[in-house]
């Protein structure tokens, strides 16, 4: 979700009739029964507009989460990080592991899997594969979550705030600083937003 208005969500998306699309969609996908697990986008040009988009999700009866801290974009660029609200961005916590690949994953719209949105090869061919190519996933995700490359013999592994395929996209986007900070413990912010009414993980067949 990001906005609960027309003009604010197209213009945060620079898409003209996303928002009625999405309004439609969401309420076919609860109409059908669906289990909705809404990822509320917290970015600059729409940060005005946090409780409106709380308020609707509440009122639907959904849980949310909220993500405000903006990563690198898959190809290591590092376009969108100025569209960070500095009121909402906050600090993670140290990486200690992560499901990603073993308890949901990603799908792109060609059908391709992979543990999540950052870490999208190797991937699986659903078409050619189908869904029994999802159970080596869970092999994916190990070889991809090892601390390789410029993360070996890193001395702040241990409180690095970052996981491996996220730590790759950063240097590729000059943002060693914003890395670095993630891995600082000296200055502890804020914690996460925390998920109401959380639901167990599922798959993510859309990119935020």
């Amino acid at each position: 979700m990001y906005s609960a208005t027309a003009v604010t969500y197209d213009e945060v998306t620079r898409r003209r009739g996303g928002f009625g699309r999405f309004s439609r969609g969401l309420e076919r996908a609860l109409g059908a029964g669906l289990s909705i697990d809404l990822s509320l986008i917290i970015v600059r040009d729409n940060a005005h507009e946090v409780e409106a988009m709380r308020g609707w999700a509440r009122r639907l009866g959904v849980p949310f989460r909220e993500y405000a801290n903006i990563s690198p974009t898959i190809h290591g660029t590092a376009e969108p990080l100025p569209q960070q609200s500095p009121q909402y961005l906050t600090q993670r916590e140290p990486f200690t592991g992560c499901p990603a690949g073993v308890t949901f994953f990603h799908a792109d719209p060609f059908g391709r899997a992979s543990i999540c949105k950052m870490g999208r090869e190797p991937n699986i061919d659903l078409i050619t594969e189908g869904v029994a190519g999802l159970a080596r996933l869970g092999s994916i995700a190990g070889s991809l979550m090892l601390r390789t490359g410029g993360c070996s013999g890193c001395k702040l592994s241990a409180t690095c705030r970052v996981c491996r395929p996220m730590a790759k996209v950063f240097p590729e986007a000059r943002c060693s600083a914003q890395h670095a900070r993630g891995r600082n413990t000296a200055r502890p912010g804020p914690e996460r937003s925390r998920p109401e009414n959380p639901r167990p993980a599922k798959a993510c067949a859309a990119e935020h």
